[in-house]
């Protein structure tokens, strides 16, 4: 779904998932029509009516779901839990004939544990959390991203608002990862500020990928997820970032 087709109904149908009741001017959260992409963002808001809330977004054109799982343990608290592959089977199943893309963003302890029931259940694409590498962060999320990738699915990598960018290079530098997705809020609740920090990383990134990667045909997009809103969301894509993630 590119934004510059329907930006406001598509910032509608966002609002509408939340659930909160908002101003006409709100709605105008996309209106100064960017050239980046937007997700619709589920987790545990949405979960009273989720088969109501996906459809409000396909009806308002929507084709990408960028779906969080947190079990409670890497975030350590009981509040930092959302659901797992059987829910995510429940909406590839429901919406099949809707063509979704999936992006599963697992915020987990042990994120290799979910990758096969996560790929059987429908995922399109498996986001692992970079912070949750035990070890050798690098060894563990080479064999992460190669089981993913292996199992037919996009590979994806994110990384905390305090996480130099730098520190994933070396696993971008292996072609394995198509998307980075930087946060730009700490991860597992809503409604927090957008940190700036996280346009500076955007625009290291995107640098760095047009120097090292592009010239040997590697094609890396760029995800933001947290704060993003009509304040912030022109700098984001301005920074170089390729996807906006909204709806928490």
């Amino acid at each position: 779904f590119r934004a510059n087709i329907v930006p406001t109904i598509f910032a509608e149908a966002i609002l509408n998932v939340l659930g909160r009741k908002q101003t006409h001017r709100s709605y105008r959260l996309l209106s100064w029509r960017p050239t980046g992409e937007f997700h619709s963002s589920c987790h545990e808001e949405t979960r009273s009516d989720i088969k109501g809330e996906v459809q409000k977004c396909i009806d308002a054109g929507v084709k990408h779901l960028h779906l969080d799982v947190f079990d409670g343990v890497f975030l350590d608290s009981p509040h930092a839990l959302t659901f797992g592959p059987q829910m995510i089977r429940a909406i590839h199943d429901r919406f099949r004939e809707d063509d979704l893309t999936l992006d599963i963003h697992l915020c987990v302890h042990r994120p290799e544990r979910y990758t096969k029931a996560m790929a059987d259940a429908g995922a399109t694409r498996i986001i692992f959390q970079w912070e949750a590498m035990r070890g050798d962060q690098l060894r563990t999320a080479l064999e992460i991203a190669y089981a993913i990738t292996l199992a037919g699915l996009s590979c994806g990598v994110s990384i905390n608002p305090e996480t130099p960018i730098s520190a994933i290079y070396p696993l971008l530098d292996t072609g394995l990862v198509d998307l980075v997705d930087i946060l730009a809020v700490e991860p597992g609740f809503g409604g927090q500020n957008f940190n700036p920090l996280a346009l500076q990383k955007i625009a290291n990134l995107r640098s760095w990928i047009n120097d090292r990667l592009t010239g040997r045909g590697i094609d890396i997009r760029i995800l933001v997820d947290g704060g993003v809103n009509n304040k912030t969301s022109r700098n984001v894509v301005e920074a170089g970032a390729d996807i906006l993630v909204a709806g928490t």
